[in-house]
């Protein structure tokens, strides 16, 4: 699958050569705009995996947009720019799925940072979901715990008499073990 690109700048001429550019080696260019608000509208509509930006364009900056979509999380961002414009782009340079890049760019950085910031970005979400799944999965054990806490402490049982009563429950209704742990918490817990 062909990693899907969103160009937007205020330059048809740029806009046109890098999007042959990037077709020719194999990206998927699916839509080019002058206008920053356009942009941002295409890429919550189509979620591009990449967004190449010019600093300078219509309706909102270069340097929004990327401020915007980096904050957001939605793809990364390359901004295209003058050597005078690098100032602006100070703190997202700190961004792993950011790139400043100086126009005029060699060819093959540009694709060299596209495959380092499409890289970067998939690890960087895949830990990222690693990293929700293990808090959920640590706050449902929490919350088991604290039912079995209350149900020692109400009903004087011991852990494992409080975790099998939680299980045999579950099992019972054919409900998970954190719903029974809700009820219990929602029934003992002041």
């Amino acid at each position: 699958m062909s990693i899907r690109v969103i160009i937007g700048s205020s330059n048809e001429k740029i806009s046109r050569q890098l999007g042959q550019f990037l077709i020719e080696n194999g990206f998927n260019v699916i839509g080019e705009t002058k206008d920053g608000y356009e942009l941002l509208r295409r890429v919550n509509t189509v979620y591009p995996d990449l967004v190449v930006v010019d600093y300078s364009m219509r309706g909102i900056s270069g340097y929004e947009i990327s401020e915007v979509l980096i904050s957001e999380k939605t793809c990364p961002v390359i901004a295209l720019i003058s050597s005078n414009e690098l100032h602006y782009f100070v703190n997202l340079s700190q961004e792993p799925t950011f790139a400043p890049l100086i126009k005029p760019s060699n060819k093959q950085l540009l694709l060299n940072t596209i495959s380092l910031l499409i890289k970067t970005s998939k690890s960087i979400y895949k830990l990222e979901n690693e990293v929700a799944s293990l808090k959920s999965g640590r706050d449902k054990g929490e919350l088991v715990n604290k039912a079995k806490k209350l149900l020692i402490e109400n009903m004087q049982l011991t852990e494992e008499e409080a975790h099998r009563r939680i299980q045999k429950q579950s099992m019972d209704k054919g409900i998970s073990m954190i719903k029974i742990a809700e009820a219990i918490i929602l029934m003992y817990d002041d």
